[in-house]
């Protein structure tokens, strides 16, 4: 129940859409429910009601046929003004059609000679007959010529009617179908961009675009379900037990015997398809993410020769998808649409048997070719939901199961979006005994304590794994401090977790070790979030941190395309491009984080110039590969295993002869060297 609920949320403003549908599909179930009414009535009252009794008449009239200088006329046209002579019958045999001059019994039929032998349970009558010609045969045919011409036409139109609600109910379902797909991939856009960042390091990245480009469609499966299984399927079996019960009650009561069976049989199917339809989309899911791993790391793969491990890396996960898709298929038609088969060829054969043993043992009954045809559509009509069922219902589960894929992103929890406008931050950090561990009582943090006053720039060394970075994903709030016995982080005197993260986050910037571009020009990765921001202030903050040369390098300047991920850049560029979108920004904050590490020495020095013009009016926080680059800071702080072990400038810690030292004297050494 939850899953419609998700899908009717999303279907707000397209309600009359679905109502359309819903009309439509109600007009064809119920020509579905006439067209029955109408061949039978063709079949049994006009082509073969010929048969009808037929008596000689003294006048002519329209429903009378000349026949050797006789009038004829059916009984059922009989009317006050008519005067009966005498009876006579029209008897179809085989393939003739044969006259009268007496009623004809209904019974068991042979014809030799002319002479029509009828046998029925008491006696044995003979009837001499006459071969009418074809132009004979029209002519009995006459009167109701009009009326069979109707219900050709009533059928033909209602074919035509079919054709257009079911040409109008298509386009509003597939309609709505595209809005769903929009709205719910965006939907789960946008509550990507509010995940917090341990979601991203506990799911594959790929995993999650498969979340939302293909669990989306599980909402468009289940709304096509809605309309088939809760419109389609339900009018179709009220109105074809209404058409049972109108011919014959009898055969329609004794229908009710095969439900617990059919109920049963559901049962099992339903059972069984379930767990495999969630074992699919997770095996195709992980088959995305191995995809997208590979792709994304197609270089390393190439350097360094590892395809053959990585196929068949690839192929494991591949097989187990396929073997689970195939056990879906083995279901499907073990006990799905094939047996369902097996049900329609039992069906038409229970009605023959059914109005066929009526007619041996009751004397009296009429069964006409009519009546077995109408009973019999409308009882296959019956298998309708069972076949919506059995063809659609593997979809159905799984678009259960995607939906609840999806809304785990969707309905997950997400960082609270208010955002408010505040005064931009003076710019001191307080870092208060802070402890913190990513996972329970494994600690990264232990007990640090650190003090930046605004407008310095201050570094942050250690070694990997010292918590350098973690100590910015606090300060960055993308992981939040458990609970206050692990500390607080304070910005200008404030408690950072009083505030909304997006709040908080208004006055923050941050340059990445691995810078991040997104696919478009310098300009518009630059320009990125600030849209007011004109050509020439990007030119103008790309000069002032030395960035002119990438102006120059590129015709277009800075309106040069930028490929998937940046790959038409140098690493200097795009760090460059990266600090200057930080500048655009304009933090009172502003986090570098190894942002020198990758790149060659005369970038660096660029970097370091750059430092220089975004050190004014604001904090920065360096943490440092290449400690050259934090020569001049106002203070270092060292940090070793989660603990800080040092702090001063440069010259004071390298006086020290500690951590720092002698990760300084490493660096030099290697300088010298190279």
């Amino acid at each position: 129940m939850k899953n419609y609920k998700r899908l009717f949320h999303f279907l707000k403003g397209r309600y009359h859409l679905l109502i359309i549908s819903l009309i439509m599909i109600l007009i064809v179930q119920v020509l579905g429910f006439i067209s029955p009414l109408i061949v039978k009535t063709i079949l049994d009252d006009c082509i073969l009601g010929i048969e009808y009794s037929w008596v000689e008449v003294e006048e002519e009239d329209k429903y009378t046929v000349s026949y050797q200088d006789h009038f004829y006329k059916q009984e059922r046209h009989i009317d006050k003004n008519d005067n009966v002579l005498s009876s006579a019958s029209i008897v179809l045999y085989k393939t003739g059609f044969y006259f009268a001059n007496e009623k004809v019994e209904d019974g068991k039929k042979e014809l030799k000679d002319n002479v029509l032998t009828v046998k029925t349970e008491d006696n044995v009558y003979n009837y001499n007959v006459k071969k009418l010609q074809a132009n004979e045969v029209v002519k009995f045919y006459h009167p109701i010529y009009n009326i069979l011409i109707l219900f050709i036409i009533l059928l033909f139109l209602k074919t035509i009617l079919t054709i257009v609600c079911t040409y109008i109910q298509q386009m509003t379902t597939n309609r709505v179908i595209n809005w769903l797909a929009r709205d719910g991939r965006t939907s789960a856009m946008v509550a990507v961009e509010r995940l917090p960042i341990c979601e991203f390091e506990q799911e594959p990245a790929g995993k999650m675009a498969s979340r939302i480009t293909t669990d989306v469609d599980g909402m468009i499966t289940l709304y096509r379900q809605l309309i088939n299984l809760f419109s389609n399927a339900i009018l179709s079996f009220i109105f074809a037990y209404i058409g049972m019960f109108y011919l014959d009650y009898k055969l329609a009561l004794l229908s009710f015997i095969f439900y617990p069976l059919i109920y049963l049989w559901v049962r099992f199917f339903l059972k069984r398809l379930k767990k495999i339809a969630i074992k699919v989309n997770e095996s195709r899911s992980l088959l995305t993410a191995k995809i997208n791993e590979i792709i994304n790391g197609i270089h390393i793969l190439q350097i360094f020769n590892f395809k053959k491990q990585t196929i068949d890396e690839f192929n494991e996960i591949n097989e187990t998808y396929k073997n689970e898709q195939l056990k879906d298929v083995k279901l499907s038609i073990t006990f799905g649409w094939n047996m369902l088969n097996v049900l329609k060829g039992a069906i038409t054969t229970l009605v023959v048997a059914y109005f066929g043993w009526q007619y041996l043992n009751f004397s009296g009954i009429v069964i006409t070719a009519g009546l077995i045809y109408a009973y019999n559509e409308y009882l296959l009509k019956l298998v309708t939901p069972i076949n919506i069922i059995f063809t659609q219902i593997s979809a159905f589960q799984h678009a259960h199961v995607q939906i609840e894929r999806i809304h785990k992103i969707i309905e997950g929890d997400v960082e609270d979006d208010t955002k408010e406008e505040i005064d931009r931050y003076k710019g001191d950090v307080v870092f208060d005994n802070i402890w913190f561990s990513y996972v329970d009582n494994d600690y990264v943090l232990k007990g640090v304590s650190l003090d930046i006053k605004a407008g310095q720039m201050v570094g942050l060394v250690g070694h990997t794994g010292s918590g350098k970075s973690s100590l910015m994903n606090l300060l960055l709030r993308f992981y939040d401090i458990k609970d206050q016995h692990s500390g607080h982080i304070y910005v200008d005197g404030m408690d950072i977790q009083s505030i909304p993260k997006r709040t908080y986050r208004e006055h923050i910037g941050i340059v990445l070790q691995e810078p991040v571009l997104f696919r478009g020009t310098i300009a518009s990765n630059i320009r990125f979030g600030k849209e007011n921001i004109s050509d020439e202030e990007i030119e103008k903050i790309l000069i002032s941190i030395g960035g002119e040369k990438i102006i120059k390098k590129f015709e277009l300047g800075i309106q040069q395309p930028i490929t998937r991920a940046g790959i038409n850049m140098s690493a200097g560029e795009k760090q460059v491009i990266s600090l200057a979108r930080a500048i655009v920004h304009n933090p009172s904050i502003l986090i570098m984080d190894e942002a020198t590490s990758h790149i060659d020495t005369e970038t660096e020095e660029m970097i370091k110039t750059a430092l220089n013009v975004v050190c004014k009016g604001r904090t920065v926080i360096v943490i440092a590969h290449r400690l050259s680059t934090i020569f001049n800071a106002d203070k270092i702080f060292v940090l070793d295993h989660g603990l800080k072990v040092e702090e001063g400038t440069h010259q004071e810690l390298v006086q020290k002869n500690g951590v720092y030292a002698n990760i300084y004297r490493a660096q030099v050494a290697n300088t010298q060297k190279m």
